[in-house]
């Protein structure tokens, strides 16, 4: 979200996914500020009728993550596609949105 001082970036920014086949792909955040900040990630899929063919077992969406001035965090998501995604899908964006939630209790 812009008005969070975070950088956020996946260390592979497309991978080939085979259907049932568990992945993961690790993303990393780092505050620019400083001060501690806490966020917490909303996923978003296209198309979105796909997600229920995303299962994630692992995922930093889970919960809120703290994020230390000037350190970088390091954030796996382990998902599977199910093999029952239609043959017309050749690919499925998953992105994330952070917000910051510092100062929410």
């Amino acid at each position: 979200h812009g008005d969070m001082p975070l950088v956020f970036r996946a260390e592979k920014t497309k991978i080939r996914v085979h259907p049932g086949e568990y992945q993961r792909v690790v993303f990393t955040g780092i505050n620019t500020s400083k001060t501690t900040l806490k966020g917490r990630a909303v996923p978003s899929i296209a198309p979105g009728w796909a997600t229920k063919f995303l299962s994630k077992t692992e995922c930093f969406c889970f919960s809120e993550q703290t994020f230390d001035p000037g350190k970088i965090r390091e954030m796996p998501v382990r998902f599977v596609i199910d093999p029952e995604l239609p043959e017309t899908v050749s690919d499925l964006p998953l992105s994330y949105t952070f917000f910051d939630i510092s100062g929410e209790q």
